[in-house]
């Protein structure tokens, strides 16, 4: 019984500060859409402003894959983003960068990096 005691708490102690370290670089970023556009010679789709965190990120490419993103998709980012953009809704990314939501973190004319989910239009 000892020994059963003694396991469970070592894997209390091991797995959830391991679970909540590796949590830690996960943040998100919400804000308002500005200037959605598409370079004509390339299809990559930057942001003029996305609330206060950054400006000009490269997101993907209607044209090609980029920063992972199948075309496609890219298509579907771009319309979401019109949309938000549009009727002033608030739109959030979610990162697993360690980063955080300053234009230091993700500055301006590179490709956006650490984003792994969204955008999505957020509700709250």
């Amino acid at each position: 019984m000892m020994i059963l005691l003694k396991r469970l708490l070592f894997t209390i102690f091991i797995v959830f500060p391991t679970a909540a370290m590796a949590d830690a670089n996960k943040y998100s970023c919400k804000g308002t859409v500005q200037g959605v556009t598409i370079d004509p010679q390339d299809g990559r789709v930057f942001l003029e402003k996305f609330g206060d965190h950054f400006a000009w990120p490269v997101l993907c490419s209607v044209q090609t894959e980029d920063n992972g993103i199948p075309p496609e998709s890219c298509k579907a980012i771009y319309s979401m983003l019109l949309t938000a953009q549009s009727t002033k809704k608030q739109v959030r990314f979610w990162f697993n960068d360690g980063k955080d939501c300053t234009p230091e973190s993700h500055p301006a004319w590179r490709q956006l990096t650490g984003w792994y989910f969204g955008p999505n239009l957020a509700v709250d």
